[in-house]
């Protein structure tokens, strides 16, 4: 098989033509690079070379080249022992510049620490992102209980509130089918796992306007959900709260479920959707 260059495959693409899918090439050393990345963004104080060559199933010199590339653009760095490699501040300003884009992450910033004190537990805004929840930003209360779903974090859509509330409303009506084909993974023994039962659960929270996980994701753990919708009345992201399960459970589900609302009902009226309309009664 005769192998085309990146560079011919590129001057083979005429002016006015439609770019390839997402899903249709992939380039290799993109790929790779984005690999390490990754890499470095699982352990902030520094990854060997030798290790993510290993890793990534590359030679060292390749994986030298591409950190060098990497250095270049201030995307990676040397720890400061000079023997490991770290994530730099050129990745924090494009991820920074996409925050400055997204409309529903600057109106939320102060309403998710208010959040957070009026109920004492953490509070979550989240977006769908493909099969996923993407953690935006999160709020806290002084010296509460540290959750996992820090900002930037992911977590699957069947076993979260906030994955719940965005698979409900998602757009996409083949957006549930690829989760079940992805499968359904167990993560504690209260994961929703049949496919009917988390149809009927999606209905549920269609019809009252939130969405429960209780203990679903992780043992301990429970959160409450609410979708935040925009002036087009399209559900652009997720609200929710999140805590020990011993403190946030069906006793106590009323008594966060209402700051929970009344805050998302806010946050929707700077986004310009009415907040009469915002949950069912």
């Amino acid at each position: 098989m005769t192998r085309i260059s990146d560079s011919e495959q590129t001057a083979a693409i005429r002016p006015g033509d439609q770019p390839a899918s997402p899903r249709s090439r992939r380039v290799q050393s993109v790929d790779h690079a984005v690999d390490i990345l990754q890499i470095l963004a699982e352990s902030p104080y520094g990854v060997s070379l030798s290790d993510i060559a290993a890793r990534v199933g590359l030679s060292k010199a390749t994986v030298h080249h591409l950190l060098g590339t990497m250095a270049n653009r201030r995307l990676v760095a040397r720890a400061s022992h000079g023997a490991q490699y770290r994530l730099n501040w050129g990745l924090y300003e494009l991820g920074a510049a996409v925050l400055r884009g997204i409309d529903v992450t600057r109106i939320a910033r102060n309403y998710l620490d208010q959040l957070a004190a009026q109920t004492g537990e953490s509070a979550l805004l989240g977006i769908l992102d493909e099969e996923s929840v993407l953690y935006l930003d999160r709020g806290d209360p002084h010296g509460s209980f540290r959750m996992l779903a820090n900002a930037g974090r992911r977590s699957p859509l069947h076993s979260t509130a906030s994955g719940k509330v965005l698979l409900a409303y998602a757009p996409d009506r083949s957006l549930f089918d690829r989760v079940v084909e992805t499968g359904l993974e167990k993560l504690t023994p209260s994961t929703i796992v049949d496919p009917r039962e988390l149809r009927e659960t999606l209905a549920e929270v269609r019809q009252r306007g939130y969405a429960t996980c209780w203990q679903e994701r992780e043992v301990g753990l429970s959160s409450l959900a609410v979708p935040l919708r925009d002036y087009t009345g399209a559900v652009v992201a997720s609200l929710a709260v999140a805590g020990p399960a011993s403190r946030l459970n069906t006793r106590t589900l009323k008594q966060h479920l209402l700051p929970l609302q009344q805050t998302g009902n806010a946050i929707g009226a700077r986004l310009g959707h009415g907040e009469s309309e915002m949950y069912p009664a």
